[in-house]
């Protein structure tokens, strides 16, 4: 059993003063909890913010764990009754935000606890409903969406799914900009590795059939089987008779036909492995964004020319990104495809924002000279080898 100390005791009494005095203020913008104590299945935080529920004011909880999220609303006297539970036995830390000051509650594993507050400035959320705007994607009698819990019933955008429900419409904003010139009467075969949840996939096969009244043949691709299952349930209920999601590891996947190859957010080779599918199917279009480097970095001598940049590890890490992306952008520029590479979404939305776009083309390609921009580079970061590279050697 957890006990709190007396002086820690007093500290997450003074920290939920504070977080009561801002909600009958009306200027919580959220509070956190994190850094679980107790082995709570699979649940990572807690994230809470004031809703307006049939005129009465609450506290909504988001339970974010590895695979989902869920979502329940208290009354505020059930809510504080409920962080007193949490604070110490189950969360070690506590964050509160409000319109004018950030509280931030620490408790180590020993039970010692350290209550940092400091001005901020930051706007109360709106808690009503969401401002039209001309989104590609509406909320409003979105099955896929409300299933996925990025918005309500009645087709709000919860609170806190804000930052993901503009990620899914400015990725298919991207990706209108390439598929609206597709000849509808051809079937169009779409891959998505490592479709995870599925937010991207249902979108963009929904604006494309209906939007768009494409053709279109799409498959998600996704190792955890629980996630797949999830993905088959949504669209079943939502009528996506051409959109399949089938669980293997992106290596495993096997297709003669890929019109466009999507790998968002595949883990460090598994964006190498999704791209070389792209191109030995000739693909029309590839489009990624990485996550994780690790191979290059790894890979990466300390004893290299650039050593002053590498030995600082944050320093590698980031060269490591930018080193591995060039050489993915020179390969796929080997293999006939003109390349863009950019910043899909603001680092305000995910840390994991850049975006990789080969498109196939008849242009000549002078390999001699991409080798030797490739073998460069290679050389001088000494690094041996590159699994994209490999790949294409391989087959």
């Amino acid at each position: 059993m957890y006990l709190h100390s007396m002086e820690t005791k007093s500290e997450i009494e003074t920290f939920l003063n504070k977080f009561k005095d801002a909600f009958l203020k009306h200027n919580i913008v959220k509070l956190s909890l994190s850094k679980v104590h107790k082995a709570e299945k699979d649940l990572k935080n807690i994230y809470i913010v004031p809703v307006n529920i049939k005129n009465k004011n609450k506290l909504s909880f988001t339970y974010r764990f590895k695979t989902k999220d869920q979502v329940k609303n208290y009354d505020f006297e059930q809510a504080l009754e409920y962080l007193y539970e949490l604070i110490g036995p189950s969360f070690l830390q506590a964050q509160l935000k409000t319109t004018s000051e950030s509280h931030q509650l620490l408790i180590s594993k020993k039970g010692k606890s350290t209550l940092i507050s400091s001005k901020s400035d930051s706007d109360a959320p709106s808690n009503l409903h969401n401002k039209e705007k001309n989104y590609l994607i509406k909320s409003k009698n979105n099955k896929y969406l409300q299933m996925l819990g990025v918005c309500d019933n009645n087709g709000r955008v919860k609170d806190k799914q804000q930052d993901k429900y503009k990620q899914i419409n400015k990725y298919v904003e991207l990706m209108s900009s390439w598929l609206t010139k597709l000849d509808p009467s051809k079937t169009q075969h779409i891959v998505d590795m490592g479709s995870g949840k599925g937010y991207l996939t249902f979108a963009l096969y929904d604006y494309l059939t209906n939007s768009l009244k494409q053709n279109i043949k799409m498959i998600g691709v996704e190792l955890r089987p629980e996630l797949v299952s999830l993905c088959m349930e949504i669209r079943k209920a939502c009528g996506f008779n051409g959109l399949e999601f089938v669980s293997k590891d992106i290596n495993d996947f096997k297709s003669d036909e890929i019109d466009i190859l999507i790998a968002l957010h595949a883990c460090d080779t598994a964006t190498d492995s999704a791209i070389f599918k792209g191109i030995r199917s000739n693909a029309n279009l590839i489009v990624c964004a990485p996550c994780c480097h690790k191979q290059v970095r790894r890979d990466m001598k300390e004893r290299s020319k650039f050593n002053s940049i590498t030995k600082h590890g944050i320093f590698k890490e980031r060269q490591a990104e930018m080193l591995t992306d060039t050489l993915r952008t020179l390969i796929m520029e080997k293999e006939g495809y003109k390349t863009k590479a950019f910043e899909f979404i603001s680092n305000e939305h995910t840390r994991k924002n850049i975006m990789l776009v080969g498109k196939k083309t008849n242009d000549k390609v002078d390999q001699t000279k991409i080798n030797k921009e490739i073998e460069f580079l290679k050389k001088s970061f000494k690094i041996e080898r590159q699994e994209l590279e490999d790949l294409l050697c391989q087959s």
